[in-house]
């Protein structure tokens, strides 16, 4: 995918609205996220023998339901677990529900927060969590200077630098290029953390950062 692309994915992100979507990226502590139901449930459909707030019971149901005896929901809390998203990481509303024979639970997002949160069409949702190694980015001098850390060979393998910075009404994607020292040459099966800076042509604001083929970043402010 090419940057035009990338960018092209998020273009129409509220980047206006107020208050800001939810980029969700993952479940920060806790346990039991939507996106684990078929480790926790199989395909199984689910019936509840203890009530349940208005639309959990359908967001729990399987897409393609395998004829097994329904899964039993035994117990239901309203809990405030820490999720992490592109703007940091901070507590939701959630249900943390049981299940009869489960090995698991499963945490899901309160419908109010859930039309709130807000991920492009054309990307994959495995790439919630972030690009592999990429960390916490901060963001500098008044929005304008962000410094991304990841994981990376080590230094005295490799350069790393910030090769572009493209911009555009909702997003700011940052290509980084790993440059070795000498190309072909085996590498130790080490990473460190490598530190780059980029700096933007407009204050990131309320815009999405991005590395790679459009995946975001999580970014905490300087002050």
């Amino acid at each position: 995918m090419g940057v035009e692309e990338a960018l092209r994915l998020w273009d129409e992100f509220p980047v206006r609205r107020a208050p800001r979507p939810i980029v969700l990226m993952d479940c920060a502590i806790g346990r039991g996220r939507l996106s684990q139901r078929e480790q926790v449930l199989g395909h199984r459909p689910v019936v509840s023998e203890v009530g349940l707030p208005p639309g959990i019971l359908g967001r729990l149901q399987p897409k393609y339901p395998d004829g097994s005896a329904p899964a039993v929901v035994t117990s239901v809390r309203r809990v405030w677990p820490e999720f992490r998203t592109d703007r940091g990481h901070r507590p939701l509303p959630a249900y943390r529900l049981e299940f009869a024979g489960a090995t698991g639970d499963l945490l899901l997002l309160d419908d109010s927060v859930v039309a709130r949160t807000w991920w492009p069409e054309g990307l994959t949702g495995r790439w919630r969590g972030g690009l592999p190694g990429m960390c916490a980015s901060v963001v500098m001098d008044g929005g304008r200077s962000v410094r991304l850390l990841f994981q990376g060979a080590l230094p005295s393998y490799s350069d790393v630098r910030v090769r572009a910075v493209h911009e555009s009404r909702t997003a700011v994607l940052v290509e980084v290029e790993d440059l070795p020292h000498r190309p072909g040459s085996p590498m130790p099966l080490a990473a460190v953390g490598r530190v780059v800076m980029a700096r933007l042509e407009q204050p990131l604001g309320a815009r999405v950062l991005l590395v790679g083929e459009g995946v975001p970043v999580q970014v905490m402010s300087a002050g």
